[in-house]
């Protein structure tokens, strides 16, 4: 998650938008809801105050959250069995190929790890923003860069509820991710 933590609000709503899903559209399921209401008011809070420039997640804002994540949807899983743990994938499908392609990124040019990396899928399509919608204020092209990343994200969360059985579909809704991306 840390990979993605780069635009003010990024994470925050990722996660927003992953915990609402469980809650709205998968309430027959078995998990701990009053937690996932707390949660879920913690980050809007935290969201609130991070677009304002308060606050920010950091490192171990983000290492918290996706530690949390992780846990509670392998759980999620867990205590739901006829669910495709490729569900859970598909939730966490950003995070995960940010770092993979990072990767690559890294060994294909040999740029060393602790050099910063600005290639990054929200830096980029920040970076677009700035420029084709010439705006220069940092805090609305933060706004527009999350709003588009994690709009695509709810999108292919929407669709991938609908086949939370699915193992294929849910496979190809990865695949073709990874060719968007």
């Amino acid at each position: 998650t840390n990979f993605i933590d780069g635009i003010n609000g990024i994470v925050i709503t990722y996660y927003l938008i992953i915990f609402f899903i469980l809650l709205l559209n998968l309430n027959n399921f078995i998990f701990d809801k009053v937690l996932l209401l707390n949660i879920i008011f913690v980050l809007f809070s935290l969201l609130v105050l991070n677009f304002s420039g308060l606050i920010y997640l950091g490192d171990s804002g983000s290492y918290t959250l996706s530690l949390f994540s992780g846990v509670f949807l392998i759980n999620f899983v867990s205590n739901n069995d006829q669910i495709s743990p490729y569900f859970v994938i598909v939730l966490l499908w950003y995070p995960c190929f940010e770092l993979l392609f990072s990767i690559i990124r890294r060994s294909f040019t040999e740029m060393k790890t602790y050099k910063p990396d600005t290639t990054h899928l929200h830096q980029i399509i920040y970076k677009k923003i700035m420029v084709y919608f010439k705006i220069e204020n940092n805090l609305i092209a933060h706004l527009i860069s999350t709003f588009t990343i994690n709009f695509y994200n709810l999108i292919c969360f929407l669709v991938s509820i609908k086949y939370i059985y699915n193992s294929d579909v849910l496979i190809f809704i990865l695949a073709l991710n990874i060719i968007i991306y």
